[in-house]
């Protein structure tokens, strides 16, 4: 909704300058929009992805995987091309998307063109893909269609991603929650928050912290008995430290 409304506010505001308006603009200062509530995100085990990669196969869900451990929209993924996969140097190259008429883009911001470090055994899967399929041309997509064509998300999500979801017992993940996910998996991982931006393509580190990544329960674990044990230490050695920190008695005159 930001968004729309900053474009309007821009139509209007150039339409006032341009004299092309008799009225001021209806975007007027004191118009505050409705506070957007965060979508809540599923979280994943280990083992919920490994069921989903098998039901997805070996073809389709290297692309789950990039959107779980480097947070890659789902355009960015299939937008990826041969030349894009350096497997020496585990790394792959965002600079294109895409787009829905099938045509590759240039990523929908500055910040969206990044070089990503990949785990070794993602890149290893990247590998086998190529090699599975014959993609010596260097231009030539990493995820097609059955007929080699480029991916349509509508399709692809109906015939490829639900029904995996669904053997997965996952069948209201979407493949945007992975980006979610990524990001929730750098914080915990205590990954700097500047990283975590550059590796998601995000504008600001307010929107990596604010809008992608999410408290796990696992966290809220490990908080609640981090702060328990500084405020209330139960073992010898926190005894010990209260008492130590103890103000030394008065000498009676």
């Amino acid at each position: 909704m930001g968004r729309q409304y900053s474009c309007l506010r821009a139509v209007f505001g150039y339409a006032e300058a341009a004299e092309l308006m008799t009225r001021p603009s209806p975007c007027g200062r004191w118009i505050r929009l409705p506070r957007v509530r965060l979508v809540d995100r599923p979280e994943l085990r280990a083992q919920d992805f490994e069921q989903l990669a098998t039901a997805l196969g070996p073809d389709q869900a290297p692309m789950m995987w990039l959107g779980a451990t480097l947070g890659l929209r789902w355009a960015e993924a299939a937008g990826l091309t041969v030349s894009r996969i350096d497997t020496k140097a585990r790394t792959i190259t965002v600079d294109r998307q895409l787009s829905r008429r099938r045509t590759l883009e240039p990523p929908k911001s500055v910040k969206g063109h990044r070089r990503l470090d990949c785990p070794g055994w993602l890149a290893k899967e990247l590998g086998s893909l190529v090699r599975r399929n014959g993609l010596t041309d260097p231009d030539h997509l990493l995820f097609v269609t059955p007929e080699g064509m480029p991916l349509d998300y509508s399709r692809w999500r109906a015939r490829v991603w639900k029904p995996a979801c669904e053997i997965a017992g996952l069948p209201e993940l979407v493949f945007h929650d992975l980006r979610s996910i990524s990001a929730t998996a750098h914080v915990a991982e205590r990954v700097p928050v500047s990283v975590t931006q550059a590796r998601l393509g995000h504008s600001s580190s307010r929107m990596t912290l604010d809008v992608y990544a999410r408290a796990t329960s696992e966290d809220g674990r490990l908080a609640a008995e981090a702060v328990g044990a500084r405020i209330r230490p139960r073992d010898a050695r926190g005894m010990k430290l209260g008492t130590a920190r103890r103000a030394p008695a008065r000498k009676r005159s």
